[in-house]
């Protein structure tokens, strides 16, 4: 019954993991087939969780129960094994750690994309092009990483517990484009997402 609550978002401060697991491969499918599929229905529109609250009311799990359900992380194991690694380009301020408005797209589909991944540890490398400071794009890296870890605690508090997420700064180290040209600077100012499994 605990995994079951947590699987589809009926714990305060969780997501609903179905849901987001039904849309990122709903969205696969459309894309890939959009003869076959021409669109679906919304998560909430095809899930009926009224039996399970039911359930949860009249035999409520346990404290302990509902704590072994959650997965666990140790912040001092580094990804051992990753399984995928994708650069996010969130608009940020210029040269600053707060989110431009257009950022709030990209900011859901990663939410999404970490949420079908629970179980998995997960590294924030923060990227800056290589204008100005040095020392300073080192900073600003950090903190735009750290912004994005903010921004997913406090979406999912349950599904992104301190332990999960860890923090590397890179500032202009490994270009992915060159920066000498305003497209390859946009290029380069990213996150790294990478996720996989810790050693225990």
């Amino acid at each position: 019954l605990a995994d079951m609550l947590l699987t589809f978002g009926l714990v305060p401060g969780s997501a609903n993991l179905f849901g987001a697991t039904y849309s990122v491969f709903g969205d696969i499918v459309a894309a890939q087939y959009p003869e076959l599929l021409k669109g679906y229905y919304p998560a909430d529109q095809i899930t009926d969780t009224s039996y399970l609250q039911d359930i949860a009311r009249q035999a409520k799990p346990t404290e302990i129960a509902m704590n072994n359900a959650k997965p666990v992380f140790n912040k001092d194991k580094k990804i051992d094994v990753p399984t995928s690694r994708k650069a996010w380009h969130i608009n940020f301020d210029s040269g600053r750690a707060s989110f431009s408005p257009g950022a709030s797209h990209q900011l859901d589909m990663l939410r999404r994309d970490l949420l079908v991944a629970s179980g998995a540890a997960v590294e924030i490398h923060g990227y800056t092009d290589n204008q100005g400071d040095a020392n300073a794009n080192q900073r600003l890296s950090e903190d735009r990483a750290f912004a994005v870890q903010k921004w997913m605690e406090k979406a999912a508090p349950v599904n992104f517990p301190k332990g999960r997420i860890r923090i590397f700064e890179h500032g202009a180290q490994n270009p992915v484009a060159s920066n000498s040209t305003p497209q390859g600077r946009a290029e380069n100012r990213r996150v790294e997402i990478v996720i996989g499994a810790t050693s225990r």
